[in-house]
This record gives C-alpha cells, structure tokens and sequence, in this order.
C-alpha cells in the first residue's frame, strides 16, 4: 500500500511519542519506594528550608507559611485535625509589640530639620520599653567603660539627660589581652545598662565598621522583639551616614571612619558632644503576649489499645534571620535556612504521617504527629503541650522526637552511618529495641539513657512519659545562614525515617504499655530560657568534660578566650564532665552575672571568668 510522505511523517510522530510516553511510563514504574519517598523529603524540605519561609522565624511570616504547609500535607495524608476542628494549637510567648512607627527628628545648629524615615534610616528597637525623648545629643564611641584597660568612652563627657549615639560592638584592637577584656561590654544590652546608669534619657546604635563592611544594614523592631531583656530608656538603630553627618557638623576634622579607626588604633576614647544638635523621638511598643502554635495530626488506632497516644514530634521553628542564638555571631539581620533544624525532623515527620495515613484499619494505639513551634526559644510548644494535651498524658505511652536528622555522616572509627540518640534508659524495652534496629539498618550508634536534653522530648520526659530521641549531630552549618536544603542527606533522612517506623510501630502495638524509669543523673533542664555560653558542643567523650567544637562570635564564651578544642570542665565550682550536668548547672545562672569557668587545653587546666549576657 502507497503511503504518501505526509502521513508517513505523522505516523512516525506518533510512533515515536507513543515510544516516548512508554519508556517514561517504564522509567516511572521502575522508581522504587525509597526513591519516592526520598522525592517527598526533597520536595517537603527544599519548601521549608526557601527563603519564602525566612527561616521560620517567630516572627515572620513565614513560619505561618510554613505551619499552613504541615497543616495542608497532614490533610492531604488523612490525618485529623488534633483537636478535632483546627490542626493549630494555639499558645503565646511575652515578647514586645511595636504600636505605632516610630518618629525620630534631628534638629541642627543652623535650624536644620532632618526627619528620618523608619525602615531606611532608622528602626526603634525590640529591647527598649520605648519611650519618647527631647535631648541634645552627644557621641560616647563604643559606649563602654574599662577600669582595668583605665578606658572610658563616658569620660570627660555629660550624658545625663542627653540621647547618646554610640557604636556597636567594641574597640578592634590589636592587643589581645585588652580585646577579651572589652569583649564582655560589646552587647547592645550592656551598653543600654551603662547608658542607663549614667542618666542617658536614650541611645542610638551605629554598625560599627565591620559590621557595616558588607552593607550598613539595619535591624528591625522584632529582631530583638522577643529579649528578655527590656531597657527603660528608647533605643533605636541609624544609619552610620546620619552620625557621620552629625560629626562633620560638629566642627569634627576627622570623618566617622577615621575617628573610628583612631579609637581602635590607640585605644583611646573620642567622645565629644555633637554641639548644637538635638533630636525629638518617639517609640511606641508594649510588652504583650505572642501567638504561636504547633500543629497537630491525629490517626486514630484500632483495637484494646486504641484509647492510649503514642506522640510523634518535630520542631518546625527556627532562627528567623539570626539573633543572639546564631553561631554567626547574629550582628545582621540573614535568613538562617534551617534545613538541618529542623527542616528535616519536621519532613521526616510529614513522611512518618504519609506512610500510617496509607494503612487502613491499622491496628494499636493512636498517633499523635505534632510539629511544636517555639523550641528554639525553649521548648515552649512541647511544654505547652504537656501543659495542655490534646489527648491526656497519663495514657500517653511513648513519645518519638526528631532534631537534625539530616546528616548522616560516616563514622570515621567504623566506617558505619553514626545516628545519635537519647532517651533508651526512660523505657526498659528501648535499649534492645534500639540494638536490633541499629544492626539491621547498620547504623553507628552512640546513644545517652538519659531522656533530659536540647530538644522537646525533654518536656515529655519530664512529665514522666518514655521518650527516645533521633539525631545525627552538629555540624559546622549548626544555626548559621549555611544550614541549607541542598547539604541534606536525603538517602541518609529516608533511612531513619525507615527506622523510626519500625519504632513507631513497636510503641503503638507493644501490648504491654512501658513503663517510665528514672534516669539517674539525668534530670535537667535546656538552659534556652536562662543564660547561654554561645558554643556549640562536641557529642562523644562525655566523660571527659563538654568538647567545644566551635564558638559563637562576640558571646560570652568567645569574650572570655574559650576555643575550639577547649574542654569545660567545670561551670560556677561545679564539676561538667558531661553534656546534661553543664545544661543543669547552667540553667541554674543568672544573666549578667560573672561565673568561674574551667577548661582544659592542649593537656593543660585553665581557670577562666565568664560574663554572662
């Protein structure tokens, strides 16, 4: 039969897209389940760890674009709403709320008037109570004081009454015993404090050079919204080219820059008052109660043991754009991705939902999924949580935490996947479990009995419920801007997701309900809500003091000469051999107070004080 060429062509389109729909179909047919669920964990954790969700931040809005997310795949899984109605939990923190922009006007010697605007040339800050103000202004240089170093930025200058306009951090320089003891004095709530004291009726903060060297950037109200610490006089951050401007007026031969230098260089003050300048200004904020909430999922179970609760969590919150808990020292305002913590305990628990949503009629105790918000803050979310249950504690059986489960690495002694864990000694049936599971997924396992530690488990263990805890350690992405989706080692997160099942499902059938055991020596407490050194420590050789693996910048540890590599032995007299003895002995400290710090280095003991902020 004659075909003509048209037609020829068209079937051999056609012949072609029907061979390429069927080699897709086979490309599609041949992924197996692990590689699925491993497309689920990029898909979930590339969402949550992207920039729309700011580094789900208490308070951002992307931390609700991220809860709206869990929420949506719990429903999509089947799951319920935990209290029948809303997948939210509501709970609040104190925090301080900005009610009205702020206003700060400059008045100059020649009847100049400079009205910055909010946003571009200023913000009031979250630490300061707020207030309003009319002062002559005057320039205090880095606004601290050092008896022993015999210098004084106050010196020779009156501030009482007048707004003092001061840098941030402290004088650079290069003498190293003078720069540690300065470093205690480079906090913003330091320099408020001594500010206070010398009757400043407010400050204004500058970027000092360093900071301002990749771009002057401003911190706004919230970053420091959520500080305990609450000055009583007004506090804003400007612009270094307002104070630089202010300085040349002043008859000042020498530029912002080069005064600034000049200070570090000598390490002498140049204080001066900023004649004929004066400045009205207004911030108004209150000290109120901020909404959070976890999310919660319910699948119910089957059987004479449906009525009891087995709780699965995750923390879903992170640092937001930074603050006092980044290891990047938190002087600017930069998402912190969060993919590790705990993007990935969060998509692993989304995963774990999906996989018992899809089992019909499944037998055992009910499944409580709860992604908690406010951990990095201090266990807030769980603690409410056990404060007030959704299903109630007493027939709550176990409960599975994950935290960083998105690096498994490999052990160098061994050569196995190390996955760390903690809580086995809470349960007498956890440790053989945990054995079994190990050996089967060939993972290194350095597991701690105790069920206190960084993480929300500890709010269930001290409620007495058996609780175990996954993790794969820090690592040197640990609350930095670095901590992003692409480092993920999804294979590695799919595997312990595979493992956490078969824990899950030995927690919800066991027909012998655990029972709690007290670990000794292992109560405490996560020092989040009390004072911290600003380290990140080492896991492993616990019995040999806490390893410091790294140090965050311009906190109390790195103010005071610890390093990496130190070891703490010992925290206000108190031995710290171990990891949970230093949480307890430091959530046991006062903020602003100065502690005795022992540390071993290269071999040797070193006694140290440490300022806390």
């Amino acid at each position: 039969m004659h075909i003509r060429s048209s037609a020829w062509r068209g079937t051999l389109l056609a012949l072609g897209l029907l061979a390429l729909a069927t080699a897709e179909m086979r490309g599609a047919a041949a992924r197996t389940p692990a590689q699925e669920s491993e497309d689920r964990l990029r898909r979930d954790i590339t969402f949550l760890a992207s920039p729309e969700c700011e580094g789900r931040g208490p308070l951002t809005r992307g931390i609700d674009r991220a809860a709206d997310h869990i929420a949506s795949e719990f429903k999509k899984a089947g799951l319920k709403p935990g209290d029948g109605k809303s997948y939210f939990q509501p709970f609040t923190i104190k925090g301080s709320v900005q009610d009205a922009p702020a206003t700060l006007v400059l008045h100059g010697p020649r009847g100049e008037k400079v009205e910055l605007k909010e946003g571009k040339d200023f913000y009031p800050m979250g630490l300061s109570e707020g207030g309003k103000a009319e002062a002559p202004l005057v320039f205090a240089g880095y606004g601290v004081t050092s008896p022993k170093l015999k210098y004084d930025d106050y010196s020779g200058i009156d501030v009482s009454g007048k707004v003092v306009v001061v840098f941030r951090d402290v004088p650079r320089t290069a003498d190293r015993e003078s720069s540690r003891e300065l470093k205690p004095q480079a906090g913003l709530t330091r320099k408020l404090s001594v500010a206070e004291k010398k009757g400043a009726k407010a400050v204004l903060f500058v970027n000092d050079a360093e900071t301002a060297s990749t771009g002057d950037d401003l911190l706004d109200f919230n970053f420091t919204a959520l500080s305990p610490f609450q000055a009583k006089l007004p506090a804003f951050h400007i612009r270094r080219a307002v104070l630089d401007r202010l300085l040349k007026s002043a008859g000042t031969e020498k530029s912002l820059a080069g005064i600034e230098k000049a200070i570090d260089k000598e390490l002498k003050p140049r204080s001066l008052d900023l004649a004929g300048w004066t400045v009205s200004l207004e911030s108004k904020s209150h000290r109120d109660r901020i909404p959070l909430k976890n999310v919660v999922g319910v699948l119910e179970g089957h059987g004479p043991l449906a009525r009891e609760t087995v709780v699965v969590g995750a923390h879903y919150d992170h640092l937001g754009y930074g603050g006092v808990s980044s290891m990047a020292g938190g002087k600017k305002m930069t998402i912190h991705p969060g993919a590790d913590d705990n993007g990935s305990g969060t998509t692993a628990l989304l995963e774990l939902a999906r996989r018992y949503s899809a089992m019909p009629n499944r037998q055992g105790r009910r499944l409580v999924f709860i992604a908690f918000s406010g951990e990095e803050l201090g266990l807030y979310g769980s603690a409410h949580y056990c404060k007030e249950p959704l299903f109630p504690l007493k027939d709550t059986a176990s409960m599975l935490n994950l935290d960083m489960v998105g690096r498994l690495s490999t052990d160098k002694a061994t050569g196995k996947e190390k996955l760390l864990s903690e809580g086995h000694g809470t349960a007498r049936e956890y440790k053989d479990l945990l054995d079994k599971l190990t050996t089967k997924y060939e993972f290194q396992l350095s597991a701690k009995p105790s069920g206190f530690g960084p993480s929300d488990h500890a709010s269930f263990c001290a409620k007495k419920v058996p609780v175990l805890f996954f993790w794969t350690g820090y690592h040197d992405d640990y609350h930095r801007p670095s901590d992003t989706a692409d480092k993920i080692n999804l294979s590695g997160m799919r595997r312990i997701v595979d493992m956490s099942q078969e824990v899950i499902t030995q927690m919800a059938t066991v027909e012998k309900r655990p029972v709690y055991v007290e670990v000794k020596g292992g109560g405490g407490a996560r020092p989040s809500t009390g004072p911290r050194l600003g380290f990140r420590p080492g896991y492993g050789d616990e019995e040999n003091g806490v390893l410091v693996e790294a140090v965050s910048d311009g906190l109390p540890a790195q103010r005071a000469g610890i390093k990496e590599g130190d070891k703490i032995l010992s925290v206000a007299g108190k031995p710290t051999m171990k990891l949970e003895t230093f949480m307890e002995v430091m959530a046991s400290q006062k903020k602003g107070t100065t502690i005795d710090v022992e540390i071993q280095r290269n071999g040797k003991k070193m006694p140290l004080k440490v300022q806390l902020d």
